[in-house]
């Protein structure tokens, strides 16, 4: 079964802001979709682009991580885990040369709060990359770094 997925990027011949530095254009753009926020984006800020924005790399690394997690409380539902807290510090490394880049590699610095043993938990983590469309759409490893604490009343 095909799903399709339908975004719309605009940009717009501007002057750059005072956050963006490199060319005499802004590296500002919009994404758009029905019944969505917008999301305003820019270059990485080593490519010119506004820091306070996303950028390109910061987008596919959500993506990923955010595809990990779903297919992870997926799986963890289905085997009647509970899961408490779940909190992904993604790290993504890209090599530039010679004006071409390429991520190479993703690692998802994960901290799972549940009962459930750290066998249980990574169980899950290996049946999350089964499922997860992202990880099986990019050509770079996607690497997992994993924690598992027991719940504690406190938790924010």
């Amino acid at each position: 079964m095909n799903h399709d997925f339908e975004i719309r990027l605009r940009w717009r011949k501007t002057h750059p802001s005072a956050r963006e530095i490199g060319g005499d254009y802004s590296h500002e753009s919009i994404v758009t979709a029905d019944k969505h926020a917008a999301l305003v984006a820019s270059a990485a800020e080593g490519f010119g682009g506004d820091v306070r924005l996303w950028n390109p790399e910061e987008l596919l690394m959500a993506a990923i991580a955010q595809c990990h997690m779903l297919s992870f409380l997926y799986a963890a539902h289905e085997a009647g885990i509970d899961i408490v807290d779940y909190v992904d510090e993604t790290r993504g490394t890209m090599n530039y040369q010679g004006g071409k880049g390429s991520m190479t590699n993703v690692t998802l610095r994960l901290t799972i709060t549940t009962t459930a043993s750290a066998v249980d938990v990574e169980r899950l983590h290996d049946e999350a990359k089964e499922l997860c469309v992202m990880r099986a759409s990019v050509n770079f490893p996607i690497l997992i770094e994993s924690v598992t604490v027991l719940p504690d009343a406190t938790i924010n």
